[in-house]
Order: C-alpha cells, then structure tokens, then sequence
C-alpha cells in the first residue's frame, strides 16, 4: 500500500468516514449478480456453458448453473463463479493426498467430486453416489464434457441396511431453484406435498457392505443426504474402525426424530475416537491416529 492510500485510510479511521467505495463497489457487485441470474435463466435448456466451480474450470450444463444461482460470486475479470459449499471441499481435498480414494455420498452434480477429482489426481478414484436419476445423467455429462476418468458415479443409496426403499427427487421447476439437489430417501417427513416430485424405487446399500465388495481403502468421506447421515454412519462402522477416514458431513434434521442429526452422530463419533469440530452447517471429523 502506498504512502497516499495508508494515509486516506488512517484518516478515514480517525473521522469515522464511509467508504463510498467500498459500498459502491458491493453494491454493482450485487447488480453483476442479479444481471447474470437473469442472463441464465434466458439460456436454453441442454446448453454449455464455462464456467469455475469451486475454483475448478469446468465446463458445466446450464442445469447446474441454474440451480446454482444462489452460490453465483462474480468475479472482477467477469468470468462466471460459482462458490458452492466451498468450506467442505476445500477441508477435504486439505486432508487428501495423491492416490487416494474418497467417497462423495449425496454426491449431486459433482460441486465436491470435482475439486477431490483434481486433489487425488490419476491414480487415485472418487466414488460419487447420487441416487437421483436426472441427477446421475447430469453429472455423467458434467464428467464427461471435461474428461474426467477419475470419478465413478453410484447410483445407490447409502443406508443402514442394504436392500431397496423408496426415493423423492424433486424436480427442478419448483419455486426454488435448488429444490432437485435436495433430493433424497422418502420418509414420513420429509414429502411436502406442495413441492413437485416424482418417486421411484432404488436400491440401498450399507458402506460396510460397499467397501467389503469393491475392495476399497477410503481415506476421507463426505456425506450430504438430507437428514439420513445417522445411518449412513451406522452402516459405516466398521469402515470408519478399519480405514479411519477424515469425514465431512452435512448436518440436516433427523428424518426420523426432526432433530438434528448433531445429536446422535456426536455421540457415536466421540465413541470411535473421533476429533470433531463445526463450520457453519458441516461437521468435521478427525479420525484418531491422524
């Protein structure tokens, strides 16, 4: 900073100045983004668009940047940003090294596969599940317009208990433009009948069981499926016992008590040795020994 700006800034300080410029330049930000919010929408479905997506260079559907528009930064050099839970992927891809392999449960379209793609590199391998079919196509295609070799897409849900049970994916003409990345496994609460969906049958799978199939070491895991984390842990147990894999999960409200999830999954944590602290709405777990 120079000798000029150090001093306009002391003395703003001293008077208790505004800083138009500062406001100024916030306020054509948030203009920036209501133009560019308008500009997608306008664009025609099944388009391309490039794009950076958690600091990733992508080249992304038009369908994620539209339900994206809440996560929209704009960025002076007038590209366009997308910041979408961007805390989650930067703790992971911070404890993940070349080579490894990490799981993405409630994967969506890819927001964390993509950076995790990049921080394991070639010879490591992201497993992302994502039940929703329209879901699923979309991030196949996301993966495939930028060759992307190291991330499979899984189509099962991760449960406590392996088997089949009935799945809710919300469809993305709802009033909010992020309804269809909240879709999930149906339960008593969480079917809101003003909300348009549709409902099929999936097939769900423990991770214990996943693992022991796929011979697979992970060393970190994300997990985001709306209220189900509980027992996508209870069906992880001797996973995280074996591999001690950092976690990073989403908190949501129990779907079957309608409190949060905090209050079983702590617990349970703390008895497996886990270290843990929060940031914002994410729970982040420190595997012991590490």
């Amino acid at each position: 900073m120079g000798t000029k700006n150090y001093l306009i800034n002391k003395l703003r300080k001293i008077i208790g100045i505004i800083d138009i410029l500062n406001a100024l330049d916030q306020i054509l930000k948030d203009q920036k983004r209501e133009i560019i919010k308008d500009l997608l929408d306008n664009i025609k479905p099944e388009s391309v668009v490039q794009c950076s997506l958690n600091a990733i260079q992508i080249l992304s559907p038009i369908e994620i940047l539209q339900t994206y528009q809440h996560c929209l930064s704009p960025l002076p050099e007038k590209k366009l940003n997308f910041l979408v839970e961007e805390h989650c992927a930067q703790w992971l891809c911070s404890k993940v090294e070349y080579g490894d392999t990490v799981l993405d449960i409630g994967a969506s379209f890819g927001v964390i596969s993509l950076p995790l793609s990049q921080a394991v590199g070639d010879k490591g391998k992201v497993y992302a599940f994502e039940p929703a079919k329209n879901t699923q196509q979309i991030l196949q295609k996301v993966l495939n317009l930028n060759n992307i070799s190291n991330v499979m897409v899984v189509p099962d849900a991760i449960s406590d208990q392996s088997g089949s049970a009935e799945f809710i994916e919300y469809n993305k003409d709802n009033n909010s433009s992020w309804a269809s990345d909240t879709s999930t496994l149906a339960s008593d609460s969480n079917i809101y009948t003003n909300t348009k969906f549709t409902t099929y049958t999936v097939k769900t799978i423990t991770l214990d069981e996943y693992i022991a199939q796929e011979s697979i070491k992970p060393s970190a895991i994300k997990i985001d499926i709306e209220g189900f984390e509980f027992y996508a842990l209870q069906g992880a147990k001797k996973t995280l016992q074996t591999y001690l894999p950092y976690l990073c999960i989403d908190i949501h409200a129990d779907v079957k008590t309608g409190k949060s999830s905090l209050l079983t999954i702590q617990p349970f944590l703390y008895s497996l040795g886990y270290t843990l602290s929060m940031e914002e709405h994410t729970l982040y777990g420190i595997p012991p020994k590490k």
